[in-house]
């Protein structure tokens, strides 16, 4: 493939993303992001590609692993798509629901007059399971 205005080598793809090329290169290993080889082997990355590589990142910061992002890019299903989306929501609903309640103790404990801990009612409430 030959280079166009549009097309960058490594280097320069990735610090356009803010990322180092090992990262590139590991989504490559990983099969989420495959950019087409230039005749000397580099690898060149166009605007699709550094557009692909942006979904990656917020992906990423989503919660979702390489393995749930290459099962999004290759669905060809949309209620897989967003089936994997709502399970995702629903893990990190369960882990907001889970520091909410962290900060609440914590806020507690700190106002909380009792010498001893489990001699409070409130914080002994605490320790029970949270109902979800």
């Amino acid at each position: 493939m030959p280079r166009t205005v549009d097309s960058r080598r490594i280097g320069d793809a990735a610090a356009e993303l803010g990322v180092a090329t090992h990262v590139l290169r590991h989504w490559e290993d990983a099969g989420v992001l495959v950019p087409p080889r230039a005749p000397g082997g580099q690898r060149i990355y166009d605007g699709e590609l550094i557009v692909q590589a942006r979904l990656i990142q917020l992906c990423q910061r989503s919660g979702l692993s390489l393995a749930e992002i290459k099962a999004l890019f290759s669905s060809r299903s949309r209620t897989r798509r967003v089936a994997l989306f709502a399970d995702k929501q629903a893990e990190l609903q369960a882990r907001v629901d889970d520091l909410t309640r962290t900060i609440d103790f914590l806020a507690h404990v700190l106002r909380c007059t009792h010498p001893i801990v489990d001699e409070c009612p409130d914080c002994v409430e605490f320790s029970r399971p949270a109902q979800r």
